[in-house]
């Protein structure tokens, strides 16, 4: 089981990863010039901020098909899966998936360095998207007191499940888990 914070995570800085790749390529090929047909890049910066904005408020809502907080309130009880519970793999020496980046940078490199290097932007509003969803995700876990989980079933990993926060160590200064 992996925690669906520490996804979201994961793949924010693997598509921000993807994103500097893709650009220095690109810069190593073509020149680190701004294209002159390319448009303003901070407008459309700014257009991309906006849209993963309004995806991460339309997923804070309860409308039925863009609600993610929906997805979070039907989460099974992890009791109910599994007598043990999950200890899932920490953020801190697992950051960066691999897996994930690679498929990601095959797509978008050669089209970045052969038709359009506008497509670095596709990445980047990813980035910007998997961090609004993981900021729903935190505040939806402090509210009610739970850490939401993925990958319970090995068929089913996208369903989620919900265990109760673990006490932080006495002592020790940590947040709970």
């Amino acid at each position: 089981m992996d925690r669906l914070l520490y996804h979201e995570l994961r793949a924010v800085f693997a598509a921000l990863a993807v994103t500097v790749v893709c650009g220095a390529a690109l810069g190593l090929v073509h020149g680190f010039a701004a294209p002159s047909d390319a448009g303003d890049p901070m407008l459309l910066s700014l257009a991309l901020l906006a849209g993963a904005a309004a995806s991460t408020l339309l997923g804070a809502t309860r409308f039925k098909w863009v609600s993610e907080v929906r997805d979070f309130d039907r989460a099974v009880p992890v009791e109910d899966i599994c007598v043990v519970p999950p200890a899932g793999r920490s953020l801190r020496g697992d950051w960066f998936s691999p897996g994930f980046f690679v498929a990601y940078l095959m797509p978008i490199l050669p089209i970045a360095l052969f038709w359009e290097g506008v497509v670095l932007f596709i990445p980047l509003w990813s980035a910007m998207s998997w961090l609004g969803k993981a900021a729903l995700i935190i505040r939806w876990e402090r509210r009610h007191g739970l850490v939401l989980w993925r990958g319970h079933a090995t068929a089913r990993p996208w369903e989620l499940s919900v265990s109760r926060r673990s006490p932080a160590p006495a002592g020790t200064g940590e947040l709970p888990a």
